[in-house]
């Protein structure tokens, strides 16, 4: 069946609008935060929105209960900045001014578990393998720390671009129905309903996805504040944030967010590094066996051995950014793809 003419323009013109996309990556960074905030936000906004106003039949107006919404987002804001940002950024500025001795305390204490090793009788073949894991464990170390501090550093010279992201979620929460229609709308009729149907599960699905992974991260970024903390390790409010953030990385995100603190504990003593890691490990079940599936459940649908993929695949594309993005863009995918396959059986 010949294409006409109109549906060649709209292949050109998407075309067009994706390669241009493509060349301002700058504004993903707002763009993407608005449209996680709005999925946060959309359950609070629809239970005001359903608050009767005098007579059951008349309700606030949608416009207003984001503006009440953004206005109690701003207060918990508050208490977080008060609470959090205060501490980091005063434990953030210590770690950026120790952070020459500490690499250089790591490459001590590792040199002398080296020196260590070296007595103990290996075969050469063992010995090996052995130096390389301590050498490369050492590098990952250092690099992980300049990582962290230049993530950081990259984000704060971002802060500019961020003032629109208020302005985005706004719209984002009260003209979603539109903006839906208007990518509806692009395509032929015949194929509207379908259409309409892959992006209201895609919603879904991203939107409890984000939902569930913004109250993992913070409840393991407040158990891992809390634990370091009581035990006595350096940068416990640093080290907590950045739990926060590796978590949203699947199946190796705690494992990122734990090699800092475990080498900043041996730094002090071996025995405290001991206890880190044994620290690290117990969440780590609690979070797999507990809180994991009573948050998430089957959310996303995706076999553990194909989240790993996407993230080989995501962190070679992006880096971090990439592995964060990863497993909700393959769940997308998958969902579009299930679609697209049904499609084709049915037609």
């Amino acid at each position: 069946m010949t294409k006409s003419p109109a549906v060649w323009i709209k292949v050109g013109v998407l075309l067009a609008g994706l390669y241009f996309l493509s060349q301002v990556s700058s504004i993903y960074l707002p763009v993407i935060l608005a449209m996680v905030l709005s999925f946060v936000l959309n359950p609070l906004v629809n239970k005001i929105a359903g608050i009767p106003i005098g007579s059951a039949k008349y309700r606030i107006p949608r416009g207003v209960a984001i503006l009440i919404a953004f206005v109690i987002a701003g207060l918990i804001l508050s208490v977080i900045v008060t609470f959090v940002l205060f501490p980091f950024v005063q434990e953030f500025n210590k770690l950026v001014v120790d952070l020459p001795t500490l690499i250089d305390k790591i490459k001590n204490v590792t040199t002398l578990i080296g020196e260590r090793a070296s007595n103990v009788q290996l075969s050469g073949n063992a010995r090996g393998p052995i130096e390389h894991a301590f050498s490369s464990a050492a590098a990952y170390g250092v690099s992980l720390l300049h990582s962290m501090v230049n993530a950081v550093l990259n984000f704060a010279s971002q802060i500019v671009e961020l003032v629109v992201v208020p302005v985005l979620t706004y719209y984002f929460l009260r003209d979603w129905r539109e903006i839906k229609g208007g990518v509806v709308a692009i395509f032929p009729s015949a194929m509207r309903d379908k259409v309409s149907t892959i992006i209201e599960e895609m919603a879904t699905v991203i939107s409890n996805y984000i939902r569930g992974q913004v109250l993992i991260s913070v409840l393991m970024g407040l158990l891992v504040f809390s634990g370091l903390y009581l035990l006595k390790v350096d940068y416990p409010v640093v080290l907590g944030l950045l739990a926060t953030l590796t978590e949203t990385i699947p199946i190796i995100g705690p494992i990122i967010g734990a090699v800092p603190a475990v080498i900043l504990a041996y730094i002090i003593s071996p025995a405290l590094a001991v206890k880190a890691a044994i620290f690290y490990i117990a969440i780590h079940q609690i979070e797999n066996h507990v809180v994991v599936p009573n948050i998430m459940g089957h959310t996303i649908e995706l076999h553990p051995v194909i989240i790993i993929i996407s993230l080989l695949v995501g962190g070679q594309l992006a880096g971090i950014a990439g592995m964060i993005l990863a497993v909700p863009v393959t769940a997308l995918l998958r969902v579009l793809l299930k679609h697209l396959w049904n499609y084709e059986d049915n037609m």
